[in-house]
């Protein structure tokens, strides 16, 4: 009696044993099938148009570096409720754009490809936002957006007060469009700076190099300060 006892007793806790370790090892299956897309290193760009008109057209998502273009390929998809989506593992710089044949009216987005969710709307003054680098990205769009404004206004102020002989305040205008450059540039340096290593800091890098190569009278080349005039 005993005997038979003791054998209901095992067998009862090793089904609970074994109903445990299944247990684990399905929930090991799960937490690993359920990473999320930053952990796998997806990128997955969700975005909205504004008018059912594009649904059915093709839009696209190319590098921006245009060396590698061909040996990349090109992504595309199609719109759907005025919606689209792309799923890639690449990590750099690109441009969203809808098929030319529908583009007018539409701004092409630079994004940076990178793990994560990006929410994307692509309009007449298109935005993205959901990653650490395509924020940091559309902020420096927002500020690039204000300077080009400024800017411009002012130098078709100036034209006008050149054009009319006016040159003192011809050459006050400039010395503000100037100011207005500058404080830009730095802006961008210091963004680049601050970014990890990565296409978003190369980009904004290259924008306003520190230094360039410069000839010099004997011949030689040496590096100066980008900002020598």
């Amino acid at each position: 009696m005993q005997g038979i006892l003791f054998c209901k007793v095992f067998f009862m806790c090793f089904m609970k044993r074994g109903l445990f370790l299944f247990a684990s090892v399905f929930l090991l299956l799960l937490a690993s099938c359920d990473k999320s897309s930053n952990e796998v290193g997806e990128c997955r760009v969700h975005g909205t148009l504004p008018d059912d008109k594009y649904n059915g057209k093709c839009i696209y998502m190319i590098a921006l570096d245009k060396s590698i273009r061909d040996s990349i390929g090109v992504d595309s998809c199609y719109v759907e409720n005025c919606k689209f989506e792309f799923v890639t593992r690449k990590h750099m710089m690109a441009i969203i754009r809808m098929d030319f044949h529908f583009r007018m009216g539409l701004e092409d987005l630079l994004v940076v490809e990178e793990p994560g969710d990006i929410y994307v709307t692509i309009d007449s003054i298109s935005s993205a936002r959901g990653t650490e680098n395509n924020d940091k990205l559309q902020q420096w769009k927002d500020i690039t957006e204000i300077r080009n404004e400024k800017y411009h206004s002012l130098i078709m102020l100036y034209h006008a007060a050149s054009d009319s002989g006016d040159s003192i305040t011809a050459n006050s205008i400039k010395h503000k469009a100037d100011s207005i450059h500058v404080d830009y540039k730095n802006v961008t340096r210091n963004m680049a700076k601050e970014l990890p290593d990565g296409p978003l800091k190369d980009f904004l890098g290259e924008m306003f190099p520190l230094t360039h190569k410069k000839r010099m009278p004997d011949g030689t080349i040496v590096e100066v300060s980008a900002d020598e005039y």
